[in-house]
């Protein structure tokens, strides 16, 4: 009996013929890439013992295509589409959207780079920096990927701009419409605007960032509902000694008024503030080392307080395969019910005020 195809497979397969025959033609790249990351979990969540065969802890299981064509005068057409998925049971990170991680298209040259359709934010890329890790940045054990505010990572209905280095410095520019004025909801709901600047000088680091987004203080919404303008404040420095790097970041959210807690849907998080320190020591057995530690504390609409600490063993067998290994905890108190959360995905589920310890084994593949 021949094997069948499903038919997302069968389009997939379609568009990457097409691509390689267009590419061809052009005389452009076009790369498939992708990780696979797989963990086992175990944790005393609350009082209760869970364990459970994770997805995506250190790095996010993804595949994508990268392309690059030259059409000349030091200018380059540049695309990205990169799907996330789950590698403990195949299914895709997001079951509504292909490519939910990224989807852009945008031209390179001596100005820069810009970049339209569904992107990273400036305030992302300053937290992946300075979450440090061997394996991969901002994941399980960064105490910043913790608390981090999904909404505000990645935006779709984009532009953003990136400068070239200019004696050390680089700008980096975002807007997004967030709700795209689609019906049924606020038209400015999610409105994003979001701005940094990045220097660096030899082992030297630092990052100023700004964001603003639109937001609405209830999960209910309506084309009426009022809606106002949380604001994001984040700051990151880092230094590599060479045996050790380490980093910091600290960021302030204001201006959310009413809000007393998250609501991904209507873009609202509370007034809050959080750091993280972290640091990442190399050369530790053929491997490295890395030790996070930091707080957040709710601002307004409640009294809540989280204190993040990790420790966690990065071992490379090879360029493409590593193992890891790792132990972790949130201390909750109030209304704060954060957990040790994998680099995509959530993490093992505690109750508002509880505590959780978490221990992790895993292998990261990069094809």
């Amino acid at each position: 009996m021949k094997p069948q195809l499903a038919p997302l497979a069968t389009a997939a397969l379609a568009a990457a013929a097409t691509l390689g025959a267009t590419s061809a033609h052009a005389q452009s790249a076009v790369t498939l890439y992708g990780i696979i990351d797989t963990a086992i979990q175990a944790a005393n969540a609350g009082g209760k013992t869970v364990v459970r065969e994770a997805t995506s802890s250190v790095a996010p299981s993804r595949w994508g295509l990268l392309g690059k064509e030259n059409i000349g005068g030091g200018y380059n057409v540049i695309f990205k589409l990169e799907n996330g998925f789950n590698s403990n049971s195949g299914a895709m990170a997001n079951s509504t959207t292909l490519f939910n991680r990224e989807a852009w298209v945008g031209v390179q040259g001596p100005f820069g780079q810009i970049q339209a359709g569904n992107n990273y934010t400036p305030l992302f890329l300053t937290y992946v920096t300075y979450s440090l890790g061997e394996l991969n940045a901002l994941a399980w054990g960064n105490a910043a990927n913790n608390y981090v505010f999904v909404p505000s990572a990645r935006m779709a209905n984009s532009l953003r701009y990136t400068s070239p280095e200019m004696a050390g410095f680089t700008l980096r520019a975002l807007y997004a419409r967030g709700a795209n004025g689609s019906g049924g909801v606020p038209p400015s709901l999610g409105d994003t605007l979001s701005a940094s600047v990045t220097f660096k000088a030899g082992a030297f680091s630092a990052d100023l960032d700004y964001l603003q987004q639109r937001f609405a203080p209830s999960a209910t919404l309506s084309a009426t509902t009022p809606v106002g303008t949380g604001r994001f404040y984040l700051m990151g420095v880092s230094y590599d000694f060479g045996m050790a790097k380490t980093a910091a970041l600290y960021q302030m959210h204001r201006n959310a008024t009413g809000v007393s807690s998250s609501i991904s849907s209507a873009y609202a998080t509370p007034n809050h503030d959080f750091y993280e320190v972290n640091a990442l020591i190399r050369h530790l057995g053929g491997g490295s080392l890395l030790a996070s530690f930091g707080q957040y504390w709710l601002r307004s609409g409640g009294d809540g307080h989280a204190l993040s600490w990790a420790l966690r063993y990065d071992y490379p067998l090879s360029k493409r395969t590593g193992l890891y290994a790792g132990v972790a905890g949130v201390r909750n108190h109030g209304t704060t019910a954060f957990t040790v959360a994998d680099a995509a995905g959530p993490g093992i589920a505690v109750s508002a005020g509880k505590n959780i310890t978490t221990e992790i084994v895993g292998m990261v593949h990069k094809f």
